[in-house]
């Protein structure tokens, strides 16, 4: 993928399918105009890679070369997460202040990340630039889906914190099934345990964030979405504690290559079983 703001990527003439996928947090990036001497302390430089979803990109990238749509964003989320509401974010006195939300200036040991406090108004200007095209690329994206299919599948694509995750596997959120008909998270559950994988449905913090929330709406808008979310565990050897210190260094862990290339049968079998199941939903 290259650096372009969003990032879209289309399947071949002749072998699209309904199926948008989303990857939000792919992005382990600066954004251009930062170097490390905008950082409080020069090993926080790592937090862009290490707020990014680990290996993402081994998972979801090239889905475009099994017919879905690829949406995804080169810059990490510490700048901008687009799978948080525009604004959620803290701000006083026109600085804004946040630990966890659309924009990071703190860890969350409430530690500035940065020399220079984030602005107000300069926060705005990123997420004009940044936030915005994002969900209008989705809109778009899936506006031609739905014209083309009369319906269309978002699928918001993850890894997860190991930590987060804990023993967890493979979680799929629909938001207790209101953003997705039940059909196709079981299918997608089906394909995951039969290739061995635990699979748990709308765990507590795993439900579905803003995207799959904003643009689930089966009924009203014959748009299905949901989040699927892969342990980040299974893609590496590194120990949890040793991949923490690795990436301290700027390092990345080393990856579980049999497991990604098992995660990847799984989305390609998945990417071919959903279109006639949603075609069935609808025809239903």
């Amino acid at each position: 993928m290259d650096r372009s703001f969003p990032i879209v990527r289309h399947p071949a003439p002749g072998t699209r399918t309904p199926v948008l996928v989303s990857v939000p947090h792919y992005g382990t990036k600066p954004l251009p105009h930062v170097t490390r001497d905008d950082y409080s302390e020069p090993w926080f430089e790592t937090f862009a890679y290490g707020f990014a979803d680990t290996f993402v990109g081994d998972l979801y990238a090239d889905l475009d070369e099994h017919g879905a749509t690829v949406l995804a964003t080169p810059f990490s989320r510490m700048f901008v997460d687009v799978n948080r509401r525009r604004d959620d974010f803290e701000h006083h006195a026109g600085e804004v202040r946040s630990r966890r939300g659309v924009v990071r200036t703190h860890t969350m040991r409430d530690v500035p990340i940065f020399r220079h406090p984030l602005a107000l108004a300069d926060l705005e200007e990123r997420l004009q630039t940044l936030y915005d095209p994002y969900y209008s690329a989705l809109e778009r994206l899936l506006a031609e889906l739905r014209q083309t299919y009369g319906y269309a599948l978002l699928l918001d694509g993850h890894t997860g914190s190991p930590r987060r995750m804990r023993d967890h596997q493979v979680i799929i959120g629909t938001r207790q099934d209101a953003t997705c008909a039940p059909q196709l998270s079981a299918t997608i559950a089906t394909i995951f345990t039969r290739h061995g994988f635990e699979v748990h449905q709308d765990v507590s913090g795993y439900t579905g964030g803003n995207i799959v929330a904003t643009y689930g709406h089966p009924q009203s808008r014959r748009v299905h979405a949901l989040q699927l979310e892969i342990n980040a565990s299974l893609l590496m050897t590194t120990s949890r504690e040793e991949f923490i210190a690795r990436v301290s260094r700027g390092e990345t862990p080393e990856k579980a290559e049999e497991n990604i290339a098992r995660i990847r049968r799984c989305l390609r079998e998945v990417l071919a079983a959903l279109p006639p199941v949603l075609a069935a939903v609808h025809e239903a």
